[in-house]
């Protein structure tokens, strides 16, 4: 091969693939929809803004997403596999299951104060949900789906730790998720809470497990 089609070879090697450009775009429409949406609202950011802010046009937003709300709830759900996908790797029931549901909640909560845009970004899904039936519906079954799976970790750690949980693992899943989107409201209202209130706190709670059943999560 000469030295020009070697170079030719090497440029069409790194060129996007088109399926490399079609990420790129969804990646940076999602970046802009995130700014814009914390800074505005749902309402305020439209679609023509978001796609302007981009660089692209409104015709590839639709190309990637048939609505806002479609965009959302389509990175709700690649959040929510990657928090369980976490929780499940820290919940082995190898230890204290104290320690262990400490560090888990600790781990949730690094990972969101890695993202600060993520909690106001969450507080407007749930404001916009509030005022929007069809989308509080869609919203809700996301929730739901995640309280059922998570349930099927508390119920697979309790079994790798030979425990009798106390509670039903769907109420345990519930709680969970109420003490974290509490805490979460908190610290947007007011940033000097202490971090480490949420670990305390869910510690509390498995604690409290163990206590109410004599037994809990002890092994």
């Amino acid at each position: 091969m000469s030295a020009t089609e070697t170079r030719r070879a090497g440029a069409r090697a790194a060129r996007p693939t088109r399926m490399q450009r079609s990420d790129e775009t969804r990646a940076a429409l999602v970046r802009s929809a995130c700014k814009l949406i914390c800074a505005l609202g749902m309402q305020g950011a439209s679609i023509d803004r978001i796609a302007a802010e981009a660089g692209y046009t409104k015709g590839a937003f639709y190309v990637h997403f048939a609505s806002k709300e479609d965009m959302f709830l389509a990175l709700l759900d690649e959040h929510f596999d990657a928090e369980l996908a976490r929780l499940d790797a820290v919940l082995q029931g190898a230890g204290e299951p104290v320690v262990e549901a400490r560090r888990a909640a600790e781990g949730f909560l690094a990972r969101i104060e890695a993202d600060p845009e993520w909690r106001r970004l969450y507080q407007e899904l749930a404001n916009h949900a509030a005022r929007n039936e069809s989308f509080r519906e869609r919203f809700a079954d996301r929730q739901r789906a995640l309280r059922v799976r998570m349930a099927e970790v508390f119920e697979r750690w309790a079994a790798d730790l030979g425990a009798k949980p106390s509670l039903p693992a769907a109420d345990v899943a519930a709680m969970t998720m109420c003490m974290a989107d509490g805490y979460l409201l908190n610290r947007i209202i007011d940033p000097e809470l202490e971090e480490g209130l949420y670990g305390t706190m869910f510690e509390v709670f498995v604690h409290g497990l163990m206590a109410m059943s004599g037994e809990g999560l002890t092994a």
